[in-house]
């Protein structure tokens, strides 16, 4: 039976003395348009019982929808074992 975690830690990427431009910038924007994609679909509900009228709501769902799917683009990457 292995001892080693399952789940990495932020300070790991520091342990081989390297930073490197992956770690510093593109993981950081992974992390939110990972968590965007997580959290957008909440929106709709919420937006779907309020009392908006047509125009404002339809304006707020596009956007939200848009939110959602380029945080599945962004996030796609994320926690990926290399």
């Amino acid at each position: 039976m292995s001892s080693a975690s399952p789940l990495r830690l932020p300070t790991d990427a520091f342990s081989s003395g390297r930073v490197d431009f992956r770690t510093l910038a593109v993981r950081p924007v992974q992390f939110l348009g990972f968590w965007t994609a997580v959290v957008a679909p909440l929106a709709y509900l919420a937006l779907l019982v309020s009392p908006l009228d047509g125009r404002s709501l339809l304006l707020l769902l596009t956007g939200v929808f848009f939110a959602n799917v380029l945080g599945l683009i962004v996030g796609r990457g994320y926690r990926v074992d290399p």
